[in-house]
């Protein structure tokens, strides 16, 4: 490939990724284009690839965890130059529709649509939304994989932020992914207990590594543990971490009375979920949904990455190149590790 091409893995069926030669894009005006150094991998990710995903018909650009460096400024950008390293997200709110004049620009009209995605690629371009809203200077102590963090930690931000766990009190967090790790080790510093199931044993034992109190489902009556861990009431508060319809169900059942149960892994839109209404009523069960992020969790997020409180290094459990990305994947789908890391 000559020097001004650049590779873009694409998503052009179900389990068929090609790797791609297109120009460089240009700059947009008040954006920039970055050069990525680092980009990972994530639940959407592997879903997309394995059964496609209603906001990216194919074939598709994708991938959207990433860190680099500016390669081109547009017109009348000023708080970047060529050659800065950026900790940046795949979106923006726009700041003027409804959502956004009222504090919820997690839910900005557009902010699905003008997502930015193909962090699996040389270059990406960012649009002045992004730059001005959700791009930080990275600082020279963070590593660009650490710093492809910043997308991730800010949905947590954003999901723990509604949450708002007590303290003290005990959290159930249902799937042991990346994102309930990351769920876990966050509420562990606010001080909270808590309780990591998940149905994959080698990530059992990866967030044990981590000092985490995890559970393998196929071992542990879950239900039982948590009521022996709470003086018999139920959690305080369960996350619910996997995606899956049957555990959103049963996510209920291990809430204490008056306690709070958070589904912050999404479904496909076709599903419908049911749940004992007498139970939540009576009980006064409260269900949250939170759902992306908005810039002051992206802050938050970056403060976290800057701090160096959080083991995120230990959460890549294997990299790769931009070469390999269909190796990598078939990995993944087979259930290895938990976040790869692709070094362009």
């Amino acid at each position: 490939m000559n020097s001004a091409s650049s590779r873009v893995a694409m998503l052009v069926a179900p389990k068929r990724i090609e790797l791609r030669s297109e120009a460089i894009p240009e700059a947009p005006p008040g954006g920039i284009v970055v050069r990525v150094r680092a980009a990972l991998t994530d639940g959407t990710d592997l879903k997309t690839y394995r059964r496609g995903h209603p906001k990216m018909p194919m074939p598709t650009r994708f991938g959207h965890e990433f860190c680099g460096d500016v390669a081109l400024v547009g017109r009348d950008v000023t708080a970047f130059r060529v050659g800065d390293a950026v900790m940046c997200t795949h979106t923006g709110p726009c700041g003027e529709c409804f959502w956004c004049r009222n504090g919820q620009e997690e839910l900005c009209d557009s902010i699905m649509p003008a997502m930015v995605l193909g962090a699996y690629s040389d270059f990406v371009a960012l649009p002045k939304r992004i730059v001005d809203r959700n791009c930080y200077h990275k600082p020279a102590d963070v590593s660009y994989p650490e710093g492809a963090f910043l997308e991730p930690l800010s949905c947590v931000m954003h999901s723990l932020a509604m949450l708002a766990p007590a303290r003290p009190s005990t959290a159930v967090v249902l799937g042991n992914g990346a994102f309930g790790v990351l769920h876990a080790l966050l509420l562990e510093r606010q001080g909270v207990e808590v309780l990591l199931f998940g149905r994959r044993a080698q990530r059992v034992a990866f967030a044990r590594e981590l000092g985490l109190e995890s559970f393998y489902t196929g071992e542990v009556a879950m239900r039982d543990l948590v009521l022996e861990r709470s003086a018999g009431r139920g959690a305080d508060a369960v996350i619910e971490c996997t995606g899956s319809p049957e555990m959103w169900e049963s996510a209920p059942s291990y809430a204490r009375r008056g306690g709070t149960v958070s589904f912050f892994a999404g479904l496909p839109s076709e599903v419908r979920v049911s749940f004992l209404a007498a139970r939540l009523h009576y009980d006064e069960i409260r269900l949250l949904a939170p759902f992306h992020f908005a810039p002051a969790d992206v802050r938050a997020a970056f403060d976290e990455i800057a701090a160096h409180g959080l083991p995120l290094r230990q959460m890549i459990t294997h990299t790769s190149s931009l070469t390999d990305i269909v190796a990598t994947f078939e990995r993944l789908d087979a259930g290895e590790g938990i976040k790869a890391l692709i070094e362009p």
